[in-house]
């Protein structure tokens, strides 16, 4: 489908990596596979990187002082480095910092936090045998519970397939490094304000080694990538015209056999 037809070598497989391959594996061959960088940075990178100040900051933060003043001060201190003109319109922009604000408000406020966290982003590999590949995971937010740990994680956004993503990811990973599963997953999505939690259990396990064995072999099969047919992720995208491009070259070898 993209120039030569030959196995792509996946020697680890990243959080971030299968997230942008989830979005659109088309995007992602655009950039981790061709290396192709573009001046126009994707949105929801840029403000994924002010949730990761923000929530990373306010947690360092002894008891007394979380509160909603600090959250607007973090979000006010690192939003000013985005550029309006990286949205699809300043309407774009300010809706997406009034939806990040208010759920950041709400997610991280309304629960009283009292001890430091187990992890606070910090990245951690692990050589799975099942796979045979290293597995490399983020930890954006690990709290203490009274049975096991609770794993947050603060996304711009999010749907269906990465939730399951990152539950699998989650499950496997806690078991293998860490030999004990987490109490429960919670996933926030900060632009719609929802949160999805999970009770991971034994049976994620093996399901999750079989999810991410698939998701190896797609990886490695590049001419069976499939564009997204997700609008929102189309209209933000730095390569669309590469990517119209090669679905038209595509159409045409069709059309000739």
């Amino acid at each position: 489908m993209m120039g030569k037809e030959h196995r792509i070598s996946i020697a680890t497989l990243t959080d971030y990596h299968l997230q942008d391959f989830i979005r659109c594996p088309y995007q992602f061959y655009f950039l981790h596979i061709e290396g192709k960088i573009t001046s126009q940075l994707d949105w929801r990178k840029m403000v994924q990187f002010v949730v990761k100040q923000v929530v990373s900051r306010y947690y360092k933060l002894p008891p007394i002082n979380k509160t909603t003043k600090k959250v607007m001060e973090f979000i006010d201190d690192h939003w000013s480095a985005i550029d309006v003109r990286q949205f699809e319109s300043k309407n774009h922009y300010y809706m997406a910092l009034a939806n990040i604000t208010d759920h950041l408000l709400q997610f991280l406020t309304t629960t009283k936090i009292e001890y430091p966290p187990l992890f606070l982003y910090e990245k951690f590999n692990i050589n799975i045998e099942e796979l045979g590949t290293e597995l490399s995971l983020t930890f954006e937010v690990a709290e203490w519970s009274s049975n096991s740990f609770i794993i947050k994680k603060y996304l711009v956004d999010t749907h269906e397939e990465m939730n399951l993503l990152f539950n699998n990811m989650i499950s496997v990973f806690c078991e293998k490094a860490f030999g004990q599963l987490p109490e429960r997953i919670e996933i926030y999505s900060l632009m719609e304000g929802k949160t999805e939690t999970y009770i991971p259990n034994m049976n994620d396990v093996s399901d999750g080694l079989e999810y991410l064995n698939i998701i190896k072999k797609l990886l490695q099969e590049r001419n069976k990538y499939l564009k997204t047919d997700s609008l929102t992720v189309c209209k933000s995208c730095s390569y669309q015209k590469r990517c119209y491009e090669g679905m038209n070259i595509n159409q045409e070898r069709f059309n000739s056999q």
